[in-house]
């Protein structure tokens, strides 16, 4: 083997091990991105039943996108601002925390889809709602922060 050959041979080596280093790394960078993200939604989701239970109008102002819909578990639908109103009013009432499984989060650029399931102690106007539901809630991210843009939830067996 000549000495070009050689060279040759060990500079094309280099490139691929480097090619191999920055095709491992990233994915890497992108998970980081990713996970940062998933945080965000996480936090998102707390915030979301925590505010509904608190009844803390502002939270959920900030988090709720202005042309948010929201369709309940028993078919019925709520814009932004009757969900607010009824929550600020008291005609809506959580009288528990409300608790989360099997959450997963995608991303499609800057919007998440959230699915999981949820159970719920919700009075509406004196009525029964919540309960045992399947989820699922779209965010944007806009402005550099995450809003909910709709909300569906469809009532399950325990």
């Amino acid at each position: 083997m000549g000495r070009l050959e050689s060279v040759s041979r060990v500079a094309g080596g280099w490139w691929l091990v480097t090619a191999t280093v920055l095709a491992l790394a990233t994915p890497t960078f992108a998970q980081t991105a990713t996970s940062q993200a998933e945080k965000e939604i996480r936090a998102a989701e707390r915030l979301w039943n925590e505010a509904r239970v608190k009844a803390d109008i502002a939270a959920l102002d900030r988090l709720l996108a202005d042309g948010w819909t929201g369709t309940h578990g028993g078919g019925t639908m709520d814009t932004k601002a009757q969900y607010l109103a009824d929550l600020k009013s008291g005609d809506r009432k959580f009288s528990a925390d409300v608790s989360e499984d099997q959450v997963a989060i995608r991303f499609y650029g800057d919007t998440a889809v959230v699915a999981g399931l949820s159970d719920s102690k919700v009075t509406f106007r004196g009525q029964v709602q919540g309960g045992p539901l399947r989820f699922t809630r779209v965010y944007v991210k806009r402005d550099g922060r995450w809003q909910m843009i709709v909300s569906h939830a469809t009532s399950r067996r325990p």
